[in-house]
Order: structure tokens, then C-alpha cells, then sequence
């Protein structure tokens, strides 16, 4: 079983807004562990919201809004692929694509990655060199994202998470009769 989840971190911004951005609210709730659909938890300057869906729309709507820095994750551990992404003020920044299903040291780079790239590229390309079995790749784009917000997907530390669901007021108008 493998992790098919996507976290958003928005640097300084205001959690309220982020939010209400996403049409998500607080539930009073809090998890260890974020099992549920939607949770936020802290990290020094960083507000992160983890969906436990990959890709969800809400993401992929609100990345042009956001404002300041902002990292997106898209992890899909069934297939091996994961994206990072970074927007400054709504402008994608840069990108970094594994995705194991075209090959599997597949390295895809967008705009102007950070400047730890280099280091972290080279540990890993050497890594997999020593063991084929492993995708070592796969951890480039996660590595980079968890030196820059201090989140990392599938990492255990102590860590309290506040259960999140939809807003009253972002449920669709319509219904099925």
C-alpha cells in the first residue's frame, strides 16, 4: 500500500484566508496521523493542507489565487510519480516531475529549481546506481520540498493535525433528484 495524497504550504500566510481560499473549515478535531479527507498542521512559518487525494481540484484552482510562497506536492506512490511545484504571488516558480512510468531516472525540471538541487540530484543518481530495485529518483522532488517547508509525506514525528472538511458555503448549488 503506498501513499496517493497531495499537501499544499503557503509561507506567512494567513491560515483563515488559505482556507477560505480552499472553501475548507476547521472541524474542532484534531488527528495524529491525517487519515481524514482534509487536516492543516503548522511548521514554523508554513501553513500546510493535506488532502488525502492526489491532485484534488481545490489545489489546482486556488494556486493562481494564492499569494506569497507557495509548494505544492503531489505524491502517487501506486505508479511512482510525484511533482513538486513552487508559485511566488500565483506564478509558477519552478517544477520538479518523477514519474517512473516514462523511465525510471525520469527528471523532469521547470523554471529555476533551488539551489539544493544539485546537491540532492547527485546523492540520489548515486544511490540508484548502487540499487536498481529502489527509485531513488522518486525522492528528489520530496527532499527538495521538506528542505524548504520541513514536511515531508511520509514521515513520522510528532505532529498534531486539525481535521478540516468542506465550508457550508462551497457545497455545489445543484442536487440530484
Amino acid at each position: 500500500m503506498g501513499f496517493a495524497i497531495s499537501w499544499v504550504a503557503v509561507r506567512d500566510g494567513k491560515e483563515n484566508t488559505l482556507l477560505d481560499l480552499l472553501g475548507l473549515e476547521k472541524t474542532g478535531e484534531t488527528e495524529e496521523i491525517p487519515e481524514r479527507e482534509w487536516s492543516t498542521t503548522r511548521i514554523g512559518d508554513w501553513t500546510v493542507v493535506w488532502s488525502n487525494r492526489f491532485e484534488p481540484k481545490k489545489f489546482r484552482d486556488a494556486r493562481s489565487k494564492l499569494k506569497g510562497e507557495v509548494i505544492i506536492c503531489d505524491v502517487e506512490e501506486h505508479v511512482m510519480y510525484v511533482s513538486v511545484a513552487a508559485f511566488k504571488d500565483g506564478n509558477l516558480s519552478w517544477r520538479i516531475v518523477h514519474d517512473a512510468q516514462q523511465a525510471s531516472d525520469h527528471l523532469s525540471l521547470e523554471g529555476a529549481p533551488p539551489k539544493s538541487l544539485p546537491k540532492i540530484q547527485t546523492e540520489q543518481f548515486a544511490r540508484a546506481g548502487e540499487d536498481r530495485e529502489v527509485d531513488f529518483i522518486f525522492e528528489i522532488p520530496i527532499r527538495v520540498a521538506q528542505e524548504l517547508v520541513g514536511f515531508r509525506h511520509d514521515e513520522t514525528v510528532e505532529r498534531t493535525f486539525e481535521v478540516l472538511r468542506s465550508a457550508a458555503g462551497s457545497k455545489p448549488k445543484w442536487k440530484f433528484w
